[in-house]
């Protein structure tokens, strides 16, 4: 377990005060909504659902958001790839072995059947919640991020959920028939594949599992995410002192929302503005929690801050 919090969790900065009071404003219009409708049971279950902030999970999703959104996304991509493959491998071998009259082939094609029927509505599932997992990776700060990365894991799509479970209900029970078929009955060819197709999901789980992990450490240790130094974030970006009163600084900033995108604040007279390379411009304290500790690009357009290579 890490200890220690990065650069932008520790400080209760303006940038951290939308995600942090989102949590209480959600919770609030929940405890209202019940309320109004007696519902308060529902409330209590939704509360109920959210993961203990304690839990690993929910402590990666904090310590590292942007790597977290990364792998969940590159995951489910992965399984839909390994799952597809399975599923038609599968359908491959309940067709080649549909006229066998055996009694042992007949259950396992019944086995076989099951799994295919329940694996047509997953794509749906996986790709809606591989969308969400791409707007969490991109959301303009490292607190929200991590909220919305909390929201997705907290409340799960019920169906999708059962149908995880189902499939692994299903592995367990056909590799148990098919040892047991192995054993007591003579073994078809049927059978015999059957086994290779049930290693061949083992085997699928491990390699997604150790993948995930590998990609999570190269995240981790290459430049993919890491924020700049701040002598490179000096040359490449301009810093500003707002006044109200002259019209300079308006020209400046390019005009427009005199307020920061990151913390919906509006600038006070004397703060210091950071204005990136894109025209960007936020206040200086919250902009860079974001590019010194955790990703060199605008947090509203995603252009590189320094060089460009």
């Amino acid at each position: 377990m890490l200890a220690r919090p990065p650069l932008w969790a520790a400080p209760r900065t303006a940038a951290a005060a939308p995600a942090a009071a989102s949590v209480p404003l959600r919770r609030h219009g929940a405890l209202e909504s019940s309320a109004a409708g007696g519902g308060a049971e529902a409330a209590l279950a939704r509360r109920h659902m959210e993961p203990p902030e304690d839990s690993p999970m929910a402590e990666m999703f904090t310590l590292f958001p942007h790597e977290s959104a990364v792998v969940m996304q590159r995951g489910i991509e992965l399984g839909i790839v390994c799952s597809c493959a399975l599923v038609i491998h599968c359908m491959a071998l309940v067709l080649q072995f549909w006229p066998s009259a055996r009694y042992p082939d007949f259950l396992l094609r019944g086995f076989c059947v099951a799994r295919i029927v329940c694996a047509v509505p997953r794509p749906y599932f996986w790709f809606r919640t591989r969308r969400l997992f791409v707007q969490a990776r991109y959301q303009p700060t490292p607190q929200l991020v991590t909220q919305r990365l909390l929201d997705i894991y907290a409340h799960p799509f019920g169906v999708e959920r059962g149908l995880l479970l189902f499939y692994y209900g299903w592995l367990a029970c056909i590799t148990v028939v098919v040892c047991v078929v192995r054993l007591e009955a003579e073994q078809t060819s049927f059978t015999q594949q059957l086994w290779r197709h049930c290693l061949l999901n083992f085997v699928s789980i491990v390699l997604h599992r150790i993948l995930c992990v590998l990609l999570f450490y190269f995240l981790m240790t290459s430049d993919f995410k890491r924020g700049i130094t701040p002598d490179v974030l000096e040359k490449y970006t301009k810093r500003l002192a707002f006044i109200r009163s002259t019209s300079k600084t308006r020209e400046q900033l390019g005009g427009g929302d005199m307020e920061c995108s990151i913390c919906f604040g509006p600038y006070s007279e004397g703060e210091d503005i950071r204005k990136l390379t894109c025209g960007h411009h936020f206040h200086q304290r919250c902009v860079d929690v974001w590019l010194l500790g955790h990703q060199n690009r605008c947090p509203l357009c995603l252009l590189v801050v320094g060089p460009q290579n």
